[in-house]
């Protein structure tokens, strides 16, 4: 049943405003239990309640509103101040309007250049593929004779300009070799005259100086004798000097063998002082070492004692030695009656040792025999197991062969039936390409007609070019003193098509030229003159 609210307008006093969540009812289906069940809500707390339901969507309706009204007002300021000269705005875009008409112009600039220099291209290729022309017409064979023969005639004029030469370079050196054969023979004269005068001062240079070698060897001799005379005079005085010395290196010697003599005496008695020194020390030893090994607290504290003072040491030394003369005297009489029984003690401790040996001996080989008979039990499994698998695998191996040769037998038959086809594809092919090439080669041969007549026109007019360079060039030539003969020669070598030849002076005359198929009747027996020029063929 749905619940119904009554609500106060003003005063209590005044009749409630009734409010129902579903439509009203007619007054007859009222019920006074519901009546009683209804609760009453005065207007301004239902319209608080109201709001506390929708606050969230009325807030965010009013924020949505707000925001588009600023946005609106942004935009309107943008749209207002955005062609302002005045604003930071306003002077970036002026800025960028003035960079792209800048740029605009630079492109127009740009394109324009790109123009003028895809002409420039243009042109430098027509003029690299003129002179590449050029250069290949001058390039051919014919025109390489031509040139050559051009060359052939400056030779032949530089040849002429030496010869001219030689001969007036051969007068020039007649007269030269004359002046020179003149003046050697002058020059000659007077090396003789100075070579005499050098000659003559020589000789007296070298009287000079053999004389005052002379007067030097006579001073040597005397000096030598000087010194001879002293030198003995000092070898006598050496002499009693050494014998003086050898005497007191002998009495010296003397001496020392003495000393050294008392010296060894000594060392002798220090020698001998010193092993019983060291038999003393080492009897001592012994004896320590004895004591130590069969008194393990005398041991102790005699280490405990050598840790003490060195003040101390003699004495404590003394007293430890009066005790262990003491202890000796004491051990030497019980010694003799412990004896027995320590031989017995070791000898039942030395078998009990043996038996726990024994045993234990005997228990480890039980243990590696346990441990033997395991593991021979471990291979035995493990190899049945290995054999198990390689006979499975062996089999599937087996089935697998099997599989794999039906699977072959099969592609085998596939690729006959398809080497079949492939045969009978080729033939067709082979018939069909026959046919091509049967079309083809009646194609190329009409090509080569065709080809043949156009070359034989082109021939023409290159003959034509090359006659008219080469008139011009014997004309250059004859204008220049120079040889023309090998220019006309090289010329003359026309093509067997041209009906037309150069003369010495440049012009042009027509020829009557042999055809292609005229050939000179041979008369005789050609093969009856091969035996008197020499060949030997069959």
């Amino acid at each position: 049943m749905a619940s119904t609210i009554k609500i106060y307008q003003g005063n209590s006093r005044h009749f409630p405003v009734e409010y129902t969540r579903e439509p009203r009812l007619n007054q007859e289906s009222i019920n006074v239990d519901d009546i009683k069940k209804t609760a009453l809500v005065p207007k301004s707390q239902w319209d608080r309640m109201q709001y506390s339901l929708t606050k969230s969507a009325i807030e965010a309706q009013q924020k949505k509103a707000i925001k588009q009204e600023r946005d609106a007002l942004h935009e309107s300021s943008k749209g207002i101040v955005k062609y302002w000269p005045n604003t930071i705005e306003g002077k970036r875009l002026k800025r960028l309007q003035a960079r792209q008409v800048k740029e605009e112009q630079k492109e127009r600039e740009r394109l324009e250049l790109d123009k003028r220099e895809d002409e420039y291209n243009a042109q430098m290729r027509k003029n690299a593929i003129k002179r590449a022309k050029e250069l290949q017409y001058f390039q051919t064979d014919r025109i390489k004779n031509f040139h050559s023969a051009l060359l052939t005639g400056e030779v032949l004029k530089e040849r002429e300009a030496q010869i001219d030469f030689k001969k007036m370079r051969r007068d020039v050196n007649k007269e030269k070799d004359e002046r020179y054969i003149q003046q050697m023979r002058n020059e000659y004269d007077a090396y003789l005259k100075r070579e005499e005068e050098e000659k003559t001062k020589r000789r007296d240079i070298r009287k000079q100086f053999s004389d005052f070698q002379l007067s030097q060897v006579k001073e040597k001799e005397s000096q030598k004798s000087n010194f001879i005379k002293t030198d003995l005079d000092e070898r006598k005085k050496i002499d009693d000097d050494v014998r003086n010395h050898e005497q007191v290196i002998k009495e010296q010697a003397k001496k020392q063998r003495k000393n050294k003599q008392e010296l060894m005496s000594d060392y002798k008695e220090a020698m001998a002082y010193r092993q019983m020194v060291k038999a003393a020390e080492k009897k001592l030893q012994e004896q320590e070492e004895e004591e130590t090994r069969l008194f393990a607290e005398a041991k102790k504290r005699m280490i405990r004692m050598r840790k003490e003072k060195e003040s101390d040491l003699f004495k404590v030394f003394k007293e430890h030695n009066d005790r262990m003369v003491d202890r000796l005297r004491n051990i030497m009489v019980q010694k003799v009656d412990d004896e027995d029984d320590r031989i017995a003690r070791a000898v039942a401790e030395r078998d009990r040792e043996r038996e726990e040996i024994e045993r234990l001996r005997k228990e480890k080989n039980e243990k590696q025999l346990k441990e033997i008979a395991k593991h021979r039990k471990e291979v035995i499994k493990r190899n049945e197991k290995i054999i198990a698998e390689e006979k499975e695998k062996s089999k599937q191996t087996l089935e697998r062969s099997k599989q794999e040769y039906e699977e072959w037998k099969v592609k085998e038959k596939e690729e006959k039936k398809k080497a079949l086809t492939t045969v009978v594809k080729l033939k067709q092919l082979n018939l069909e390409q026959i046919g091509e090439n049967t079309i083809r080669r009646k194609n190329l041969r009409e090509q080569d007609s065709d080809y043949i007549k156009n070359m034989q026109s082109q021939e023409l007019k290159d003959e034509k070019v090359f006659q008219k360079y080469a008139a011009n060039v014997i004309k250059a030539t004859k204008k220049a003193d120079r040889n023309p003969l090998p220019l006309v020669k090289a010329a003359n070598q026309v093509m067997h098509h041209s009906t037309q030849a150069i003369t010495e002076d440049g012009n042009m005359i027509d020829v009557q030229r042999k055809s292609d198929n005229a050939h000179d009747k041979i008369y005789g027996r050609p093969l009856n003159s091969k035996k008197r020029l020499g060949f030997n063929w069959d």
